[in-house]
């Protein structure tokens, strides 16, 4: 039979006739052998493997399953799939949160590896307990900018030393946005803001209101 009689009679795709024609070349049956590299994946792991586990995500909380496969394969020569370890951890107890953050005394030894911003937000602990992450807590100058932009660009923009707060707002729209605005109809002439807490404010309606009737 030709590739296209088994496709016919088979119902199976043609891709796959070839990847089958090609194992059977290859290793003399259908059927691809597991690699020896990798060994035969695990479906569930000892209590001796998972305390191990346990005590890994205590130390590193953080930690990705895919990295946790990675490390059981190198230290254990343990092949297990990312979806079955989920598995026996949530099994286990093990489940997903949030990670809880806490302070730890800053060592200049290691400032640089300390003072980075963390990407990760979940790690893995019993249930019950709280997913702790213990990291160096950074605290330097925070700066504040707010602008206000056209469809042609930046109108105004300013910069405070911590936080905008409903009186820095206020005085920024004062003082740098509505003297370069106009009245309506005209061009500029319609201020739009977003819900932001400090945007809500009865005394800057009425300076906005005000500014319009008096130009």
């Amino acid at each position: 039979w030709d590739i296209e009689d088994i496709h016919n009679a088979l119902g199976v795709s043609r891709a796959s006739i070839y990847r089958w024609e090609a194992i059977f070349a290859e290793f003399g049956t259908v059927n691809r052998p597991p690699s020896p590299i990798r060994g035969q994946e695990l479906r569930i792991l000892t209590r001796a493997l998972m305390t191990v586990c346990e005590d890994l995500l205590a130390e590193e909380s953080d930690i990705y399953l895919d990295e946790l496969t990675t490390w059981l394969a190198l230290t254990h020569d343990i092949s297990i799939s990312v979806s079955t370890l989920c598995r026996n951890l949530k099994e286990a107890g093990l489940t997903r949160k949030l990670l809880h953050r806490l302070a730890v005394e800053r060592d200049e030894e290691h400032l640089s590896k300390n003072e980075i911003t963390w990407a990760r937000h979940y790690g893995r602990a019993m249930a019950g307990q709280r997913a702790a992450l213990a990291d160096v807590f950074v605290r330097g100058d925070r700066y504040s900018l707010v602008a206000a932009i056209t469809t042609e660009g930046y109108m105004a923009a300013h910069v405070v030393e911590g936080s905008f707060d409903s009186e820095t707002f206020y005085d920024f729209i004062a003082t740098k946005v509505l003297p370069s605005m106009n009245p309506f109809p005209a061009e500029r002439s319609v201020l739009v803001l977003d819900n932001c807490r400090i945007h809500h404010n009865e005394d800057l309606y009425e300076l906005v209101r005000a500014a319009g009737e008096s130009q």
